[in-house]
């Protein structure tokens, strides 16, 4: 006979039976909830029956059922969906049958000690609730701050200057500001050329003919002075190099 776990919606599932009062397991459901958690799902999966085809009725599993649910309430981010196995026509009698097993199992005595064993378990119980609540407490306390500080440095850096290529800066020759880095950055040449070159630039850059510079042999080749009847260039292919990774640095 096949018995294979199915995935259904918590508000699909009722819970008609009285036989279980979850107000009485208040420490268990806790414990079992903490654990839910911590491996995000049951090892016991609750048996219900098919009432209709988007309802079912809970026959087995209560404490499961209500720790899943008080598991969610703890860390929303659980799915609210439940794993179950679901009684039908054809295998109705046979899981009656163990169930009724297992009830008889459960109900059997044990030794008389049981009370002190209980007592002692339960308070073990409510040590594991404080321990696991303090826990889940700082992981999403963590979980929030990471957040946070993700957020706040995306913010930082979205408001950071963003670095400009060195064509663009070239381009941006008469901005006062790009104009102070290019000479700074040109300085390697000595100040006075690089004030000479940045002074050349934004000249040619007000000409009204004047297009964006496409290349940087098409700026050296722009970047001249006359030197005993002949033009020289003001910034040669090899510093040009030099500059660009100064400026990238």
């Amino acid at each position: 006979m096949e018995f294979l776990t199915s995935i259904v919606d918590l508000d699909s599932i009722q819970v008609k039976s009285l036989s279980f009062n979850s107000a009485h397991k208040v420490t268990q459901i806790e414990a079992l909830a903490n654990t839910i958690i911590d491996l995000g799902g049951l090892v016991n999966v609750p048996v219900v029956e098919q009432v209709n085809v988007d309802n079912y009725e809970l026959i087995s599993g209560y404490l499961e059922y209500y720790a899943y649910i008080k598991a969610c309430e703890l860390n929303p981010s659980l799915p609210d969906r439940i794993t179950v196995f679901i009684s039908n026509t054809k295998n109705r009698e046979a899981i009656r049958n163990q169930l009724e097993v297992l009830q008889v199992i459960e109900d059997t005595p044990q030794n008389l000690s049981q009370p002190t064993h209980i007592n002692k378990s339960e308070v073990n119980l409510q040590i594991k609730n404080l321990e696991s609540c303090i826990n889940n407490k700082y992981k999403l306390v963590f979980a929030e701050l990471e957040r946070q500080k993700a957020e706040i440095l995306s913010v930082i850096e979205g408001r950071l200057p963003q670095p400009i290529p060195p064509m663009d800066a070239f381009n941006r020759i008469l901005e006062p500001e790009i104009a102070l880095q290019i000479q700074r950055k040109l300085e390697f040449m000595g100040t006075s050329k690089a004030r000479k070159i940045v002074a050349q630039l934004q000249e040619v850059s007000k000409r009204a003919n004047h297009k964006p510079f496409q290349s940087f042999t098409e700026i050296s080749e722009t970047l001249k002075e006359k030197q005993k009847n002949r033009s020289v260039r003001l910034i040669s292919e090899k510093n040009m190099l030099k500059f660009i990774d100064r400026w990238n640095d």
